[in-house]
């Protein structure tokens, strides 16, 4: 027992030190960045020569914030007016609320406002893995070159879309639960479910270590932006009348099948199948509940993740949630999936320096696998790797983005289940014991 508790001592020793790490490295964190950064755009100014090209060549529409020049602003016009979304908005009436203050700058002013927040919101990604991540600063740099050079972010950043702030505000809310401020990540985390809905269903971990608190606060806080804020500045009748022209919308969205850019699975397999010369159109419907079993055994295994207290359980279960968006979410754009690099520079964490945190260690051959399912979605999900297909839509078509996802699930599988197993055979043996 004494020797148990040396052990134990010894581990939260060095977990401590090496949470510690990220603080102690700000200014050549900072300045690493920044090389980083010159260094990659350097190379996209050579690639592209403009801002024009670098637009034409990631997807159709080579103007400046598609998507809010074409959905967001137009929104923000007419919200108070018509208190309908205009035809190709599907966000909720609370965020169609907050895109009027756009309009009243003019258009020119509103693309240049919008940029801004753009980047303050990626750079706020790169600061979120230095709070969440207890990595070493070359892990930390890892991070930033797999951000700068990924392109779901690019893509992100390309359309004017909205992942990014989606994505910053979970791993917010995680910053603030680990402070202790519940209200404030509940506030943060229904923001983010103020754009797609979806990002409920990362209250689930919390539901399941039954934090009761946290929960009712994001139930709450979602009410008021989904409800209580619409119902108050459109009216009760404003408000419905919103979410049933959604739903309707909702209803047509068969088109995205077909589209390139959709990395849900079911979509990507029927994509390759068709180029093969299978028809598997008629099996859609079994593709889709496949899908969602899929989805639903990720979200056992956060269950499990959370039921042993694995060490980080939050975010790895917030991990595995962000890996099932293309499982579940009909659309899964890669503008859904800017997580990726981070799930990257985590896993890259956890297999070169995480093992003090963690009771089970890797045999070499599965140590070897990981690092190369590992490399394989960092090089099919980065931007150097798009520009040497040179094609888009085969890029987008074959779902690299999807594979890259798929990839990091696989791994994260590899590093967690067998600690998670080996704590549910510890804690089934103390209960034995206790038992006899």
């Amino acid at each position: 027992m004494h020797t148990d508790k040396q052990a134990t001592g010894k581990l939260l020793s060095i977990w401590q030190s090496v949470r510690a790490l990220p603080h102690a490295h700000f200014l050549p964190f900072t300045l690493g960045a920044a090389l980083i950064a010159l260094i990659l755009f350097a190379c996209y100014a050579f690639t592209w020569r403009n801002a024009y090209n670098f637009r034409a060549a990631l997807d159709v529409c080579a103007q400046p914030f598609c998507d809010f020049a074409t959905f967001y602003y137009p929104m923000g016009e007419t919200i108070f007016q018509t208190k309908v979304p205009i035809e190709g908005f599907v966000y909720s009436p609370f965020i169609a609320i907050l895109l009027a203050a756009f309009p009243p700058l003019g258009l020119d002013a509103s693309l240049l406002q919008w940029g801004i927040l753009q980047a303050t919101f990626i750079i706020l990604y790169l600061f979120a893995f230095r709070r969440l991540v207890p990595a070493s600063l070359p892990v930390q740099l890892l991070f930033v070159a797999l951000a700068f050079s990924s392109f779901p972010i690019l893509h992100n950043f390309k359309w004017g879309q909205v992942g990014i702030f989606m994505t910053v505000s979970i791993l917010g809310a995680l910053i603030l639960l680990e402070r202790d401020r519940s209200f404030v990540a509940a506030v943060f985390l229904a923001f983010a479910a103020g754009f797609k809905f979806f990002p409920l269903i990362f209250i689930l971990p919390f539901i399941f270590r039954r934090d009761i608190r946290f929960v009712l606060y994001v139930v709450i806080a979602s009410g008021v932006f989904l409800i209580a804020v619409p119902c108050l500045l459109l009216g009760i009748d404003g408000t419905l009348n919103f979410y049933s022209a959604l739903l309707d919308s909702y209803r047509h969205f068969d088109w995205v099948i077909t589209n390139y850019n959709s990395q849900h699975f079911p979509h990507v397999l029927t994509r390759l199948t068709d180029a093969a010369g299978f028809n598997v159109g008629a099996q859609l419907p079994l593709l889709y509940w496949t899908s969602f079993a899929i989805a639903a055994v990720n979200l056992g295994f956060v269950f499990l993740v959370q039921n042993v207290r694995l060490p980080n359980a939050s975010l790895w279960s917030v991990h595995l949630i962000f890996l099932s968006i293309p499982f579940f979410l009909k659309t899964s754009w890669p503008v859904d999936l800017v997580y990726l690099p981070f799930g990257q520079a985590l896993l890259a964490w956890k297999i070169l320096e995480a093992d003090a945190t963690f009771s089970w260690k890797h045999p070499i051959p599965a140590r070897k696998t990981a690092a190369f399912l590992l490399l394989v979605s960092i090089v099919i999900s980065n931007i150097f790797f798009f520009n040497l297909l040179g094609d888009r839509i085969m890029y987008g078509s074959a779902g690299f983005i999807f594979w890259a996802d798929l990839l990091l699930l696989l791994v994260t599988y590899m590093e967690l289940l067998p600690v998670a197993l080996q704590k549910v055979r510890a804690k089934s043996n103390r209960l034995a014991v206790q038992e006899g």
